[in-house]
């Protein structure tokens, strides 16, 4: 499906790349994240919303806060995002600065096109584009800290909470399986993670002169590391599977259904005969029905000018893990801790800290009445039903919002799996964003909840 920036609405383009050039990488924090926030508020209010920036708790990014006229005849709607990104730097690989946006063949590159400024936008133009014809009320709860897995969001849930209550909550972060098929989230998996460090010497050490003596806490590491599954592949930790049932026959089938092995080995850049953990049949259960351990970053020595032949004096890993339904982060995280510290190898100090923010395990029903307003929109613009999926990813908001406030969220992004989110040179396609308007037109113009 062609689409040309003549066939957008007036100013999405230009509103969309004055946000791209807004560097909001929660990471980095700094003033960025209060002008992305400011510049968002502004943008709200113009479409003629009551927009606010909400303090949120010391130490955490702004939220931008914003409602219609909120009439006790229609149900509510809260519409969720975030304007934190990725980190990216245009020595990372990109073909062009990251926070320069570039449109070249029907693709808008830039960091965060697709998760998730784009999709911030999408639902204030469908609003915008129907005047005075959306059947619910409407607010806007927009974070700044999602790719840090929202440290603070489960403080500011319980302090602007009377401010959202709400029907259900659609989240605009996601993407859909291709350009003519839905995809709909029946679940997420959650989230925790540790940076472990082991210290050696006061300094790093000549390897010729003290190598093959001295504590090398980078050997060590890796061999710690190693541990924590078995010659197998299967995660070694005591307890770390406790409460996690096998999916049923029918989770299985519908995790499975339409699933192409060769196209998700081509998204990832993996050859057709390189070896994965599981046979390919098991990849889409894998990803979203099972836990995952996964060593995430290594630092030690450094290889800055050339080749050090030293003795590192530390070593850190950074290592999560993605949780299914009965399991619990900080359970996990306690028992990762435990198993570190007991198999931690004699003559280093140990160092053990626990990243900022968790996710639990998400999962909503495939017949629940907003899911099934969701699949009705989607077969509508698509011409064709939805795929309903289990997602390997983790978004803090889902299971802390139903826990804290008693709402559902549901999945209803746009873009396309191959969009490069978090990788070198994301991009969307201009048809992704006509797309997404037509659906969030279609959605915002029902009048009642399903029941």
């Amino acid at each position: 499906m062609s689409c040309a920036l003549r066939d957008l609405p007036e100013g999405f383009m230009e509103d969309l790349t004055a946000l791209l050039r807004i560097p909001t990488v929660a990471a980095w924090a700094g003033e960025s994240m209060e002008a992305g926030a400011q510049w968002l508020a502004a943008r709200l209010s113009r479409a003629g919303l009551a927009a606010q920036i909400l303090a949120g708790p010391r130490g955490s990014a702004p939220y931008v806060y914003a409602e219609t006229e909120q009439r006790g005849d229609r149900p509510t709607l809260l519409i969720y995002g975030h304007y934190d990104v990725q980190p990216a730097r245009r020595e990372d690989g990109w073909a062009s600065d990251p926070f320069i946006p570039e449109l070249r063949d029907g693709r808008l590159y830039a960091r965060g096109t697709m998760d998730q400024k784009m999709n911030l936008l999408l639902p204030l133009f469908a609003l915008e584009m129907m005047g005075g014809a959306c059947g619910f009320n409407i607010k806007f709860f927009l974070e700044g800290e999602e790719e840090i897995f929202s440290p603070h969001l489960a403080d500011a849930l319980q302090l602007y909470g009377d401010l959202l209550t709400s029907d259900v909550c659609f989240s605009s972060d996601g993407w859909q399986a291709g350009p003519q098929t839905g995809d709909l989230r029946l679940g997420l998996r959650g989230f925790c993670g540790l940076e472990i460090s082991l210290q050696g010497a006061e300094k790093e050490l000549h390897s010729g002169t003290f190598g093959g003596v001295a504590p090398n806490p980078a050997a060590a590491l890796v061999l710690l590391l190693s541990g924590l599954w078995t010659p197998s592949g299967k995660i070694a930790v005591p307890g770390f599977l406790d409460g996690v049932a096998a999916p049923s026959p029918a989770e299985v089938a519908l995790a499975s259904e339409g699933f192409d092995a060769a196209a998700w080995r081509q998204r990832a850049g993996l050859s057709p005969n390189q070896k994965l953990a599981v046979p390919e049949a098991e990849i889409p259960v894998a990803l979203g029905l099972r836990p995952a351990l996964e060593i995430n970053a290594l630092d030690a020595g450094g290889y800055a000018g050339g080749f050090r032949s030293v003795v590192p004096s530390r070593a850190s890993a950074r290592v999560s893990a993605r949780l299914v339904p009965g399991q619990q982060p900080n359970a996990i995280l306690a028992k990762l801790d435990d198993w570190l510290r007991e198999n931690a190898p004699q003559g280093y100090d140990i160092r053990i800290e626990t990243m900022p923010g968790t996710a639990q395990p998400y999962r909503l029903s495939a017949d629940d009445p907003m899911q099934r307003l969701a699949a009705q929109v989607l077969t509508e613009v698509d011409g064709r039903a939805p795929r309903f999926t289990y997602s390997g990813g983790s978004i803090p908001l889902f299971g802390q919002i139903d826990e804290l406030l008693g709402i559902k969220t549901i999945i209803f992004g746009f873009g396309l799996p191959d969009g490069n989110m978090h990788g070198v040179d994301e991009f969307i396609r201009l048809s992704d964003i006509r797309r997404g308007l037509a659906a969030w037109r279609a959605l915002l113009s029902h009048p009642t909840l399903p029941r």
